[in-house]
């Protein structure tokens, strides 16, 4: 009677979508930061603005969960997204716990745009406005500290 009992629940379960609640468990996990480039922004006017460490964002799982979850980012730390080809980027911030300027970047590796402070939970969509290959998010108020303009080059370089 109870091996019955066990199975009935396991079955209720499995069809009334009985699962751990995956909020909490993305919440659970590791988000600290793993720097694996260095990157550079570049005046067109003067020398380089900013040299930070990113992490890469190059992957269909890590390009959808981006800045999600994570709780702190420092002047001196950023996410770069690599998209196989430059178009319009649309970004929102649907779980992103910290403000951010999201860079938009073309595929030469000039600034094309950005959005300054976009704010933790907001889903409204944050447009490019021309095609970009590559997006970087930093801390909120970076871009107008740095003097980061349209035109701007961003480089970077792998860790080895």
């Amino acid at each position: 009677m109870r091996k019955f009992i066990l199975v009935w629940l396991a079955l209720g379960c499995l069809f009334t979508g009985c699962k751990p609640n995956q909020e909490e468990d993305m919440r659970s996990k590791d988000w600290s930061f793993k720097p694996e480039a260095m990157l550079q922004l570049i005046a067109t006017t003067t020398d380089t603005l900013k040299e930070l460490q990113v992490e890469l964002a190059d992957t269909d799982y890590s390009i959808q969960l981006g800045m999600m979850y994570r709780e702190e980012l420092t002047e001196d730390q950023g996410m770069l997204f690599v998209f196989e080809e430059a178009s319009p980027q649309f970004f929102y911030m649907k779980n992103t716990e910290v403000p951010l300027d999201i860079i938009y970047i073309t595929a030469n590796k000039r600034v094309d745009s950005y959005s300054l402070n976009a704010q933790p939970k907001d889903e409204t969509l944050l447009k490019s406005k021309g095609a970009a290959k590559y997006v970087l998010e930093v801390k909120a108020g970076m871009v107008e500290q740095w003097g980061l303009k349209e035109g701007d080059l961003v480089d970077w370089n792998k860790n080895n």
